[in-house]
């Protein structure tokens, strides 16, 4: 993905979701990468450095690679393992440990659906959409798109259908997205799902 694509593909999501509660998440991306094993897809980059990590209208949480505070578990990490549990073909803790993640979650929705990347691409910007439905008799849906541009057709309702359980984001904008910071700030005056 290119830098212009980024720019644009982040200029359309704007227009849907402001980014006024957004805040740069500063990652040391060189560190996430060995500690990952991979770089990340530019979009996800680009939109950690704008909007952060944080929750989507109380419905979906967007989820940075490593906490923010030393010592407390990623939740990154925590639902990727929750989805390579789902994946079809991951039977045993060993075969998760020795093989390359076959995805990677970046959100999770009130509902428990995982969103995440189908990380088969060597180049992390080919990578597409898998979102893990645990309700389903089809868990697993993919989508030929990367992150940003899943949640832009999300809130168009131009997918198709719905991709999670909970329908707060389908077919519906302006989205508000609260970084998880200002969220933490606001509970301490007020609720940060009401109006300003």
């Amino acid at each position: 993905m290119t830098g212009d694509s980024e720019a644009d593909g982040l200029a359309e999501l704007r227009r849907l979701m402001a980014e006024n509660d957004g805040q740069d998440e500063q990652v040391d991306w060189e560190t996430m990468a060995g500690l990952w094993g991979t770089t990340f897809p530019a979009d996800y980059i680009a939109f950690m450095a704008e909007y952060g990590a944080g929750s989507i209208s109380e419905a979906c949480a967007v989820l940075r690679p490593k906490p923010p505070f030393p010592g407390l578990e990623s939740a990154m990490e925590e639902e990727t393992a929750n989805a390579r549990d789902g994946w079809p073909g991951i039977e045993t803790l060993t075969a998760v440990q020795e093989a390359k993640a076959p995805v990677i979650a970046w959100g999770v929705t009130i509902a428990g659906d995982i969103a995440c990347w189908r990380t088969t691409a060597e180049n992390p910007d080919d990578w597409t959409v898998a979102v893990f439905r645990a309700s389903g008799l089809q868990p697993w849906q993919e989508y030929d798109c990367g992150m940003t541009e899943f949640l832009r057709l999300t809130f168009t309702g131009t997918l198709g259908e719905c991709p999670f359980d909970d329908s707060t984001l389908w077919n519906r904008h302006p989205q508000r997205f609260v970084h998880w910071r200002e969220q933490l700030r606001l509970l301490e005056v007020d609720d940060p799902w009401t109006d300003h």
